[in-house]
């Protein structure tokens, strides 16, 4: 075949015979294992062997004028999860940090000419990348000059650190601020000068997810100690402290952020809820809508909150969850709200979403948490003339509260607010037209600054508001008889950081009770109440000191409960005490249950005397009056004839309830079966029946039922058998519940070597 200017093209299938300095789209490379050079006629010869194999290939001519094209990409997802702490990830993308560097490499169908070819790497987000909007990186690539790091949009940046035949290896650096989430990978390649030449790819490695980075300096997630990273966001296991201020322990949840289908949950609810795409850079639209979307309230979530006395047949009650990973496995399987969850569920799911996202989270329980319903920011509880309490005109103080704390900078507030800021998904109050709340800085709530975003003036109420105590006439009238200023926020708690001990975090939310920066915080406080022009708190003066307490503080399921009422009276003259305790079951949620107990007292006291009310009540006269939650709530109120003084009081107390004993074999390996055992001895006294056991762990989901009774001091076991999928440490939660009794917990940490 003859072209313009003389020259003559061989076949492309046909000849054997070439002259490479007049095709230059043969590269020396390319022929240097299949040709043999003639010095004589300056022709190039294939060797007899080498025709065969690649004689096709070989005799195709190579189109220089054309752009490169990606036959193979390589994203290193194992060198990259190591390096960015994602490699635990079930996923089968790419997963890495914002603000750090990760490495790829691409194969093209040719040799790269780093002369002439052009390289753009590009990151899409969403549905309609821009590069105005910030949500399509583009990153011109130097080929030519490796030392030279390629500086791209948003601090998008890259260094190519190999180029070799058709091989091409490069690092890229996404900005510290990027958006959080899936990202398309697209290479566009041309020629020099070509701009018709211009081929755009999108690289067939599925979608790669960059998540937020509290290693980064830069990020607004960081954090500087090593040590709470690995506790906030990679430790998958967790205590979440639950029971009373008297009696309290840490309920072991599985978090399981890496486990699928955590991540793709996150993500999925971030897009069902028409989250901008702007907003997806900083945490706090991801901290404010997932709060709202773990609840099914406002636009069919994740969980549906209840508290009732009564649950339908066969549902999972919220007590029988012992962990994240079942539930966002039914939710996104399903698609339709699981039933059913209370306050420590939701706190689990959340961190476990926010986790996965690499926002450093934790689960906070404030025992004795008041819940506001009128931005009073007090805590109102009402007896009638015979002081009894009202039960439905009560603001309730649960038992605890569980809601979570995340870690980052508030560049949309004043200086001072970075840090710790609390949310909550538990469904109790609007904010902003959604069930949900925060974040606030928690910074913000220890000073009363309860002007400030988000929702400050809630969490305020709930771990600083004072208990007023009311009477109300036949009439409706009401007036104050006591207010307890230390009735609320007590032990706010946290999983200790590498321990599963309890860290107390009271005073990050308060300052001490009595101090003068207390008083001086309710001062500010009162004056953005609804109750702001109400003077409550003028008080009588006191002549007799009461006091109330539970001896022993602590009170086992199915032990006696014994209540005693100390009255000093420091006056010079005698006075009349008139007084009724009352015993009633509860919620944990503060609500009451069923009437147990309530006797009344009558005293005498002399000048400068003491007198103590002792109020005792039986295992058999409590047994059959409780509930699931086995919460008792006492409330005690006293007058002073003659005075006006008054003393009213209300705490509640949880059962201490036994454990379950999990047992494992000492030396368990990597992805070899092996079994376990779980045990539990009834010690409560009572027959329990339709028992069954939940386990969950990163190796382990299942659930148990028991045929028949357990009686009074009989022991059962169950057997199991986990199959671990990764080394290191491991924990299994087991949860056991019943007709009678639920939140039966135990757990067994070990640790799991290689093969």
């Amino acid at each position: 075949m003859t072209r313009a200017g003389g020259r003559t093209r061989p076949s492309s299938s046909h000849s054997t015979t070439l002259r490479p300095e007049k095709h230059r789209y043969f590269t020396r490379s390319r022929l240097k294992r299949a040709v043999i050079f003639n010095d004589q006629d300056g022709r190039i010869n294939l060797t007899s062997d080498e025709e065969h194999r690649h004689k096709t290939e070989l005799l195709k001519p190579l189109d220089r004028g054309k752009a490169l094209k990606v036959t193979h990409v390589n994203v290193q997802k194992e060198e990259n999860g190591l390096r960015h702490h994602t490699f635990d990830y079930q996923v089968d993308n790419l997963v890495v940090r914002r603000g750090w560097p990760f490495t790829m490499s691409f194969d093209f169908d040719r040799d790269v000419d780093v002369n002439n070819d052009r390289i753009t790497l590009q990151l899409a987000y969403g549905s309609r990348p821009q590069f105005t909007k910030g949500t399509l990186l583009r990153l011109d690539v130097h080929l030519k000059n490796k030392s030279k790091p390629s500086l791209g949009s948003n601090k998008f940046a890259a260094n190519v650190y190999k180029v070799s035949g058709r091989h091409l290896s490069l690092t890229a650096t996404t900005p510290p601020d990027a958006f959080v989430g899936p990202y398309a990978l697209f290479l566009e390649t041309r020629r020099r000068g070509d701009k018709s030449s211009k081929r755009r790819q999108k690289l067939k490695t599925g979608e790669v997810y960059i998540l937020f980075n509290t290693w980064c300096e830069d990020d607004v997630v960081y954090v500087k100690d090593e040590e709470e990273r690995r506790e906030y966001v990679m430790n998958e296991h967790g205590r979440i402290w639950r029971g009373s201020a008297l009696s309290n322990e840490g309920t072991p949840w599985y978090y399981g952020q890496f486990d699928r289908p955590v991540l793709e949950a996150a993500i999925f609810l971030m897009d069902s809820a028409d989250v901008k795409y702007s907003a997806r850079r900083g945490p706090i639209a991801f901290v404010r809508t997932l709060s709202a979307m773990t609840n099914s309230n406002d636009d069919d979530g994740v969980l549906v909150g209840r508290w009732t006395k009564t649950y339908p047949k066969g549902c999972t009650l919220p007590t029988d969850w012992t962990g994240s990973v079942k539930i966002l496995n039914q939710f996104m399987s399903e698609n339709k709200p699981v039933e059913f969850g209370q306050c420590w569920v939701f706190a689990g799911v959340i961190t476990s979403l926010l986790r996965a996202l690499g926002i450093p989270t934790r689960c906070v329980t404030n025992f004795s948490s008041a819940h506001d319903r009128d931005s009073s920011m007090t805590i109102d509880n009402h007896f009638d003339e015979n002081n009894q309490p009202i039960k439905w005109m009560n603001d309730s103080v649960w038992n605890y509260h569980v809601w979570n704390e995340s870690y980052f900078k508030r560049p949309d507030l004043p200086e001072g607010y970075d840090g710790w800021q609390a949310h909550d998904a538990t469904p109790q109050e609007v904010s902003e037209g959604v069930m949900r709340c925060g974040p606030a800085p928690v910074k913000a709530v220890k000073l009363g600054h309860v002007y400030l975003n988000y929702d400050v003036p809630f969490v305020f109420s709930e771990v600083n508001g004072d208990k007023v105590m009311w009477k109300v006439s036949e009439d409706g009238d009401m007036e104050v008889v006591d207010i307890d200023t230390h009735a609320v926020g007590k032990y706010i708690s946290t999983k200790a950081v590498g321990s599963n001990l309890r860290h107390d975090l009271t005073l990050e939310y308060k300052y001490p009770d009595g101090s003068k920066e207390e008083a001086d915080v309710l001062k500010l406080v009162h004056q953005y109440s609804s109750r702001a022009d109400n003077d409550i708190y003028n008080k009588p003066n006191e002549d007799v000191e009461f006091r109330i307490a539970m001896t022993p503080p602590i009170v086992g399921f199915g032990e006696k409960i014994m209540i005693e009422i100390h009255a000093l009276n420091k006056s010079k003259v005698k006075c009349k005490i008139k007084g009724r305790v009352t015993l009633t079951s509860c919620y944990y949620t503060g609500v009451l249950d069923k009437d147990i107990k309530s006797l009344p007292f009558y005293e005498t006291m002399l000048p400068k005397s003491e007198h103590s009310f002792r109020f005792d009540v039986s295992p058999h006269e409590y047994l059959n009056k409780l509930n699931l939650d086995a919460c008792l709530m006492v409330n005690a109120i006293f007058n002073v004839e003659g005075t006006k003084q008054n003393f009213a009081r209300s705490f509640s107390f949880s059962l201490l309830k036994p454990n379950l004993i999990i047992k494992v074999p000492k030396d368990i390996k990597v992805k070899e079966e092996t079994s376990g055992s779980v045990q539990f001895t009834n010690s409560v006294g009572i027959n329990l029946t339709s028992a069954t056991i939940h386990l969950e762990g990163p190796c382990i989901s299942s659930t148990r039922e028991i045929s028949k009774p357990i009686k009074p001091g009989e022991s059962v076991k169950i057997h199991f058998k986990i199959c671990p999928r990764r080394t290191g440490y491991c924990e299994i939660n087991a949860k056991l519940t019943s007709d009678q009794l639920t939140d039966i917990d135990g757990s067994a940490s070990f640790q799991i070597f290689k093969s």
